[in-house]
């Protein structure tokens, strides 16, 4: 059974928890050694040259792991004295507050000396803890901004790796959230897609079991009312609403969550039709951190937070939140307000932390910095709360007056309309595909009583949303992940076509010659 992970930015796992006192403890690892070489930033491939390079005949070593006794002490101690750091760090050089804060770090070097034995440096640890805490007790004044924090693992479904990969990093991921749940009752955990819900739900019920017992507890946050996290310009507007439709349905059914928030955190784009789509889906609320990311310049949008008004003029309250990624240590806190573009439009702001893309989450160290920064002087206010709460403390105390009309357009990745021409191809037939099968088991219902085949055409509708997730339908990913989108598509489009041939049948017994796109 999954209980963890251990990659770049988890280094260690806490074996202690997991035995429940036993004297022995198996441990399987599992490993990923990767589909070959994953450039991800070629500024252009010339013609006749090969974007990848072969893949050497060994990808990943396995060094080794290490048993080692864990000081929790000490531990703490590094925690008080980089929050210390850091927040000095984050203040003018002539702050009266860094000032002091540097002292009391000169001071704790003077009690506490490394090279020490061991029952020396330990006495020490305690004594040099009580000259930081004094420090980290100082409360702000009124007048400071609130960062409303929640751990995130944006976990791509494909991307530098195929999605039976994906099942793998869900247990892991899911797992780790679980255990830093049961050390940390304030911790808040955030995963949007049903999609990697349903892996969890197929691949490792445990891990399931516990998810709904941590939404009923109120730390696990099932919410962003869609299958996945889709594009949202190549995709169609049927696509987009199937995307709300069995995303809420799920949420609700396993969860009982109706989820009001659209979180595409990593999405390229957003076309201007998007607000009323929500709207009529029942999701009011919308965040995303890339149109941001103007990373060799270009235009800088506006605002943190604003009305959205779709082509249509539906309206809906967006939040951009700058950083799906995001640390915990004072200085990314204190520099997500110095780096607000827009500081009298709002007070309040998303921050959703921990390690992801190949998803991971949130560390101890994420929580443990929180724990002390809560209301910190000199840094802005933290706690741990969903993004709904977010969105429904913004409607009634700090509503915006800023509007933006239209579409969202994301500057940075070009060439996502071109690239990988055979899936967006397979994308749209198998829209249209639907399309044909839906109206002919709808007609075939109406006029011959015929039943509808409701589970096969869902099947084939998850299929397609599946394959329009961000990295997916745009073209960026790896090369193996397009082979699976295209077979997936030739199972779609012969699925579909059965089901409208029977149906047509069923309502003009006889008849021949039928045609589909």
């Amino acid at each position: 059974r999954p209980v963890g992970a251990l990659n770049r930015y988890h280094k260690e796992l806490d074996v202690s928890r997991l035995a429940g006192g036993a004297d022995a403890l198996k441990v399987l690892i599992e490993t990923y050694a990767g589909h070959g070489p994953t450039p991800s930033r070629k500024p252009y491939v010339l013609p006749g040259a090969d974007p990848i390079p072969p893949a050497p005949p060994v990808q990943r070593t396995f060094e080794g792991l290490w048993l080692a006794e864990w000081n929790e002490q000490t531990y703490q101690l590094w925690l008080d004295a980089t929050t210390v750091r850091g927040l000095a760090n984050a203040l003018p050089d002539d702050s009266l507050r860094r000032i002091r804060l540097e002292k009391a770090l000169m001071d704790v070097t003077a009690l506490v000396d490394p090279e020490a034995d061991r029952e020396t440096f330990d006495k020490a640890v305690p004594a040099a803890r009580l000259v930081l805490a004094a420090l980290l007790t100082d409360r702000n004044g009124p007048t400071m901004p609130e960062m409303f924090c929640f751990g995130h693992a944006h976990l791509d479904v494909a991307w530098l790796w195929p999605l039976a990969q994906t099942f793998r990093k869900t247990g892991a991921t899911f797992s780790t959230a679980l255990s830093l749940m049961k050390q940390y009752p304030e911790y808040r955990f955030l995963q949007s897609q049903a999609q990697l819900y349903e892996y969890a739900r197929r691949h490792y019920p445990d891990i399931f079991d516990g998810i709904r017992r941590a939404v009923r507890r109120g730390q696990w946050i099932p919410d962003g009312a869609m299958w996945v996290e889709p594009d949202t310009n190549i995709a169609g507007g049927e696509a987009l609403i199937r995307q709300f439709l069995y995303g809420k349905r799920f949420f609700r059914e396993q969860f009982g969550i109706d989820s009001e928030v659209c979180w595409l955190p990593d999405v390229f784009g957003y076309n201007g039709n998007l607000p009323q789509i929500m709207l009529g889906c029942g999701v009011k609320y919308f965040s995303t951190a890339k149109i941001f990311w103007n990373l060799y310049g270009g235009t800088t949008f506006p605002y943190e937070t604003f009305i959205w008004e779709g082509i249509d003029g539906s309206e809906i309250l967006a939040h951009f939140h700058r950083n799906y990624n995001a640390e915990t240590h004072p200085e990314v806190i204190a520099g997500r307000w110095s780096d607000c573009v827009h500081k009298d439009g709002t007070d309040k702001f998303l921050l959703p932390f921990g390690y992801g893309d190949g998803g991971g989450g949130p560390t101890r160290d994420h929580l443990e910095y929180l724990r002390r920064e809560g209301d910190l002087e000199g840094l802005p206010r933290t706690r741990q709360c969903s993004p709904r709460e977010f969105f429904a403390e913004l409607e009634k105390s700090a509503p915006p007056t800023d509007r933006y009309v239209g579409e969202l357009y994301y500057e940075f990745h070009r060439g996502t309309y071109t690239s990988q021409a055979r899936t967006k191809r397979g994308n749209r037939k198998g829209e249209f595909a639907l399309r044909e099968a839906e109206m002919w088991s709808a007609s075939a219902a109406i006029l011959r009583g015929r039943k509808v085949p409701r589970e096969r055409l869902e099947k084939a509708w998850k299929s397609l949303l599946l394959n329009q997730f961000h990295d997916i339908l745009p073209g960026s990913s790896i090369g193996r992940v397009y082979e699976e989108a295209e077979a997936l598509y030739e199972e779609i489009l012969a699925e579909c076509g059965e089901i409208a041939s029977t149906a047509r049948r069923a309502v003009a017994p006889g008849r021949g010659g039928w045609t589909v796109w």
